[in-house]
Formats: structure tokens, sequence, C-alpha cells
């Protein structure tokens, strides 16, 4: 993905973006909670009226999906998925659920928005939900409101700056169903996975993978001298391919990177490049060492 406007991160905090790459479903039924939670990634048993989760739907092989957002209200449970995948989740949703209480009703007027706490959701038209943002922290709110337009190209820009800055890869955004394992986009070290919860689909896989392998792909952010002038994606270090560009704005992206090549073409002395150009790879802090 090539942003070509650069909005740099402090000009946007400021201002509410609207998530227009997201699709809402209104969930309700008296088993709405314990079905989810067994088949989601993230635990929904102890989310509180008020706050909101983050996680996602897999394929029994382990892969995602679909990474979901779900906010909680007195009388329904909300969720947010991506638009480019959003009605095969609703589907797939509802195909599992059998004979379980739960209504999965997809909300087509009503859209997500990333709003500064101190705007408030009282600042949207007919606001239904909102939380602080369980990926941003409290500075942002993630609210369910009244559609409206689609994002301008600098709103995108801008919500793209947030999350390299911040290393947040989204389904939709940055890869697509089924491409990816959740350690692959860090989900497994930012809270969407819940290892304790018991059983979810794809969980066997994910389990093992956390308790037997060093994770050996993982989301970092990239950085050049320039700004990226090329339609390539791999990045190299040396002879070696060690990963791939999956967003990039103006000089910084979001790449997924083998680490175990990247550590070994370190001890060769070769550093990583794009098209040539040498570049930066950086894990964020919430990565362990």
């Amino acid at each position: 993905m090539n942003l070509q406007n650069r909005t740099y991160l402090g000009a946007m905090m400021t201002e509410t973006l609207p998530l227009s790459h997201r699709s809402v479903a209104r969930i309700t039924g008296s088993e709405t909670i314990s079905f989810l939670n067994r088949i989601v990634t993230c635990r929904l048993d102890d989310l509180a009226v008020g706050e909101a989760r983050f996680g996602a739907l897999l394929t029994p092989q382990g892969k995602i999906l679909s990474d979901l957002y779900f906010l909680r209200t007195e009388d329904a449970l909300w969720m947010d998925a991506p638009e480019s995948v959003a009605a095969d989740t609703f589907k797939r949703l509802t195909m599992l659920k059998l004979r379980a209480d739960v209504q999965i009703e997809a909300m087509t007027d009503l859209g997500v928005f990333l709003v500064p706490k101190s705007a408030g959701p009282e600042s949207l038209n007919a606001p239904q939900a909102s939380s602080p943002d369980p990926r941003l922290g409290a500075e942002f709110l993630r609210v369910i409101a009244e559609r409206s337009d689609a994002a301008a190209p600098t709103q995108e820009a801008a919500y793209a700056e947030l999350r390299i800055e911040r290393v947040l890869p989204e389904c939709g955004l940055d890869y697509g169903p089924s491409d990816v394992f959740p350690s692959d986009v860090n989900l497994d070290v930012t809270h969407g996975v819940d290892f304790k919860k018991g059983c979810f689909i794809g969980q066997e896989v994910a389990s093992r993978m956390k308790r037997k392998t060093e994770v050996r792909k993982r989301t970092c952010k990239i950085a050049s001298d320039h700004p990226f002038s090329t339609d390539l994606t791999e990045i190299k270090a040396g002879e070696s391919t060690v990963g791939s560009i999956l967003t990039w704005n103006g000089q910084h992206g979001l790449a997924l990177v083998r680490m175990d090549r990247l550590a070994t073409a370190a001890e060769r002395g070769d550093d990583p490049t794009l098209d040539g150009m040498q570049i930066s790879c950086t894990l964020p802090d919430y990565v362990p060492n």
C-alpha cells in the first residue's frame, strides 16, 4: 500500500477519523458471549459494559481470517470487522452458532470512528457504543455511530501514520485473510490472543506456536533516509530475502520480517535494503526480547 500524502502524527491527534474500511454488526441473544468466547482469540466472558477487546477469527489451521473489535453495551455486543471480509465473517459466525441464541445483524447505516478522548462520542451523530481503543490506549476512543462520508485521502494517510508509528497492522489494510499467523502480526503480544481462556478456533496451532517454537516472523517498523520510491516489496540483506513490505507512507512503513534471517544477516554485516536503498527494521517496544 503506497500512501503518498504523509500526515504527521502530532497534527492528527485532535482529528476524528472515520474508519470507513470497517463494517459493523450488532450481536444479541442470551448466548452471545459464551458462543463468541469459544470462537475468537480474545477473552469475552469478563468483558464489562463500556469496555472493548481486540482479537481475531482464525482458520482451523491457525491463520487470521479477520481481525475483530468488540464493544459491549447494556443491550448488545458490537463488533467491527474489515469491510473487505465483513460479509464472509458475519456469514461464518452465523453458520457456527448453530442453534445458539445469538443474532448477528449487519448495521450498514453505522460506521466506526477513532475519536480523540477530548472530543468524546457526543461529537458524532447517533453514537451507539464507545470505549477507549484497546490497542491505542485511553487517548483515543473507538466509537460506533452513524456512518459518514468515506475517509478522505489525508485521513487515510493520518490513520496509516498512526498504525505505522505504533506498529499496529490490520487485516484488510496490511494483510489479507489466511495470509498470516497471529504472531506474524504481533497479535500474540498485544493482548489479541488469550492463551489461558480455553478453546477457540485455531487454538491448538496458536498455542503450539506459542509454547514450542521461537517466533520467526514479526511485523516491524521500517524506515529510510529517503521516501520509498519503488513498487518492489522484497527486503534484502545481502543475497537473502528477509522480509516483505506491508504498508509504507513516506519514509516509514510496516514489514513482515524473518527475524532469524535478519539476525543471520547482521552477523554477516549485511544491512537490510529495499531496491538497494538501506533501511532499518525495528521491533516495537511491546515485543519481548
